[in-house]
């Protein structure tokens, strides 16, 4: 049993950390990241990555805007009623920590993460 366990490299920055934790050309990969109050992540959108965040610790707002129409669409979510969120392909959209502690998302992508081909283009909420 040689393959019976695979290191994780923690990314850690300012805003806390993250983890990709499951990857799989077949299915795509899972990632945990927590982060600290009142920081933004994402700023964002993909042209074929498909997401799904779900908070399990903490309170968080995710925002998501229609870059053809300017339609918004804002939803708070708590880890303490975990839900699935599926962000919407095209759109750009970000996670904010609104609540007093560290935020803890867990999220799904399609793909496994791809420096040379990342369709993850920055572009605010």
């Amino acid at each position: 049993m040689e393959n019976y366990s695979q290191k994780r490299e923690i990314k850690s920055d300012p805003r806390g950390s993250l983890i990709e934790v499951f990857k799989s050309p077949e299915w795509g990969q899972v990632f945990y990241s927590t982060s600290k109050p009142g920081i933004t992540r994402g700023n964002h959108y993909h042209t074929r990555k498909l997401e799904k965040f779900c908070v399990i610790e903490g309170e968080a707002v995710i925002r998501m805007r229609n870059r053809e129409t300017g339609e918004m669409i804002e939803k708070k979510v708590s880890g303490a009623e975990p839900e699935v969120v599926d962000m919407i392909l095209g759109w750009t959209h970000n996670i904010t920590n609104t609540g007093k502690g560290e935020m803890k998302l867990l999220a799904w992508i399609s793909e496994v993460y791809d420096p040379a081909d990342t369709d993850t283009f920055a572009e605010e909420v």
